[in-house]
């Protein structure tokens, strides 16, 4: 009789053990720093979340700042980044500025009414981008790929100007001079910001045609 081979044991594939790196660890911590941002801009509207007009308006600026903080940790690794003391200041001054804003000289009538819409519409833009951007989103100058649909098919940065309209609108509803400063330096530091990223994004080919087709960063037919 002809010897028969004992079956030899299939491997099983075991799971390969997760590494921590020190690539890992920095685009950790710069995600918790991202929605630490958001977070701290939930303050100005922490203070008055009950059924009233001031309600409505905190609770629509604590929303939109709240799905910022948590779609923070969902991000695409960047292909190359931009990380200096320039892009970190500019970043930092257009998205910590308005937290400065206070609730006090709540508006009445028609421009409390328009600060509240404007509030609405600035959360629905900057959502609507963020779901186009999907896992490309970030605050510091980077290319996670370029996004060119929804949103983006009209102006360069939406979720920039969502955030402007936002921010204008909580002005809008507690109007006094302070909140007006801090608006026009927002604005400041958010083109600035916008020259940094375009600056890193234009060595891209496609980000390069993308700007030849969309020719309006913040405003369509404006700016």
């Amino acid at each position: 009789m002809e010897a028969v081979a004992a079956p030899v044991p299939a491997k099983i594939a075991l799971p390969q053990q997760s590494r921590v790196t020190i690539a890992g660890l920095k685009r950790a911590l710069g995600d918790c720093v991202l929605a630490g941002w958001f977070l701290i801009a939930m303050l100005p509207a922490g203070r008055e979340v009950k059924f009233s007009l001031a309600g409505a308006v905190n609770l629509v600026w604590l929303s939109g700042a709240a799905v910022m903080a948590v779609m923070s940790f969902a991000r695409f690794a960047p292909r190359i980044a931009s990380v200096n003391l320039r892009t970190i200041a500019a970043s930092g001054g257009m998205m910590i500025l308005p937290c400065f804003m206070r609730p006090t000289n709540l508006s009445t009538g028609g421009l409390a009414t328009t600060g509240l819409i404007l509030e609405l519409a600035g959360v629905l833009l900057t959502q609507v981008a963020r779901v186009y951007m999907g896992r490309s989103f970030g605050i510091l100058p980077a290319n996670r790929g370029i996004v060119s649909k929804g949103p983006f098919r009209w102006v360069r940065h939406p979720v920039y100007i969502g955030w402007l309209i936002l921010s204008i609108g909580y002005a809008t509803c507690y109007a006094n001079d302070r909140n007006v400063a801090l608006i026009l330096a927002t604005l400041v530091f958010m083109v600035w910001r916008i020259d940094q990223e375009e600056a890193l994004l234009s060595a891209d080919p496609e980000y390069r045609r993308y700007m030849d087709r969309v020719r309006y960063r913040l405003l369509p037919g404006i700016v």
